[in-house]
């Protein structure tokens, strides 16, 4: 009993653990679509393959997301090993690792299209040999190198539209054998030779619609090879060559006869008075000249009559300030006078200042008191005694020197502090 008991409980887990297994992920949504176990996982910012959708889905739908990069065996690793159609397009793809679609032999359509790719090896799908279609558009493989952009034997159908390529190198397609439709549509390529689709021998269809492209030789060339290899093609330069009939017709000019506008037009002339001649008068010089002269040639003029005056004009201010060849700053009497009072007071405040520091210093030239007296007075006032007059010597500024010129100094009433 015991023994059945276990065995019922090891069932129940097996059967819960597979039950468990088969629920769909609140972040997507699984149905049936054309036959196929169908996984849909739109916007939700998803930056992994890998959430938790059942191991059987076959149309696996990962658009609008935020995956940026596909490492080697990530979907081995994470068991989808039934994939038949992957839709990664919309995402921010920008490196594939070599290995990344290793053990999708079912593959049959990758889109990896408005992603970030500048770059992929050639041999990328190398592991997936049902691979027959491919959409790489709005991508960025701007510069391709001069050698095989893939290796697959069963593709099909490769989109390229809205690559920002700038040139089609001649060995691009030398490893797509089996290619039948190719879209190069809204690339930046100018032109490019019949070398690059001559490997294409199984080429049906291919779209070059751009605006970059110019018809020139090279690019006429191609388009009468893609028409002569019964290719369905939208002809992008609609002007063809003249035959050799026409450019013959089109040396030969017709000479076309005088026509006289009087015969042809409905013309009507104002009828003038029999008898009145038209009388005109000869024009005055100056209505000459107003008839001759144009408005460009008054504006010139005017401009190089402004230039001149303005030139003489500064000639003329210049020579007033101008003396020996050197700019001088020639000052207003009345601002010459200011600056001299202003210097006179500094000298005498100056003065004024060294007497009341130290009346013994000699005081220069210039400004040199007169010979003073012999003062009758004390030097300070004295209160509550009674003063002795008596015979003071004379000053030390009272001394002349002989042969030395003394100059009065200003009254003291007029040193002043300028602050």
């Amino acid at each position: 009993m015991a023994i059945n008991c276990y065995a019922v409980s090891i069932v129940v887990f097996c059967l819960s653990y597979v039950v468990g297994s088969d629920f769909c992920p609140k972040v997507c949504d699984c149905d049936m679509d054309s036959g196929l176990n169908r996984a849909t996982c739109i916007d939700q910012n998803l930056i992994g393959v890998d959430v938790g959708v059942p191991k059987g889905v076959q149309k696996y739908i990962l658009t609008h997301n935020l995956i940026s990069e596909l490492d080697n065996f990530c979907f081995k690793d994470a068991g989808y090993l039934s994939l038949e159609i992957l839709n990664l397009s919309y995402n921010k793809i920008f490196w594939i690792g070599l290995h990344a679609f290793s053990g999708l032999e079912s593959l049959v359509h990758i889109d990896l299209s408005y992603n970030r790719l500048r770059y992929i090896p050639s041999d990328l799908f190398w592991d997936t040999p049902k691979l027959t279609n491919l959409d790489l558009s709005s991508n960025i493989f701007e510069k391709l190198k001069n050698e095989p952009f893939l290796m697959h034997s069963n593709l099909r159908v490769l989109n390229l539209n809205n690559c920002h390529i700038m040139a089609l190198s001649d060995r691009l397609f030398t490893r797509l054998p089996n290619l039948r439709k190719l879209d190069l549509s809204d690339n930046y390529v100018v032109t490019f030779g019949t070398q690059v689709l001559a490997p294409l021998r199984k080429l049906q269809k291919i779209e070059l619609k751009s605006d970059y492209l110019k018809c020139t030789a090279g690019f006429m060339n191609v388009e009468t090879f893609i028409i002569d290899h019964d290719i369905i093609y939208k002809k992008q330069c609609s002007k063809l060559a003249p035959k050799m009939s026409e450019k013959i017709i089109s040396l030969v000019t017709v000479e076309k006869e005088e026509v006289n506008v009087n015969d042809v037009w409905n013309i009507t002339r104002p009828e003038t008075e029999p008898g009145h001649v038209e009388t005109t008068t000869p024009l005055t010089p100056f209505e000459k000249f107003d008839k001759k002269f144009s408005a460009f040639q008054a504006f010139i003029l005017g401009l190089e009559l402004g230039l001149a005056i303005g030139v003489v004009g500064t000639y003329i201010w210049l020579r007033q300030f101008c003396k020996c060849g050197q700019l001088t700053c020639f000052r207003s009497r009345r601002e010459t006078r200011r600056i001299q009072r202003r210097r006179d007071g500094d000298m005498r405040t100056s003065l004024l200042w060294n007497n009341i520091i130290s009346p013994d210093l000699e005081t220069p030239p210039t400004f040199r008191r007169q010979l003073s007296l012999p003062d009758r007075g004390p030097p300070y006032p004295t209160y509550g005694v009674p003063v002795v007059r008596q015979a003071a010597p004379l000053q030390v500024d009272a001394i002349r020197l002989p042969n030395r010129a003394e100059t009065p100094p200003p009254p003291y009433h007029e040193c002043r502090i300028n602050m």
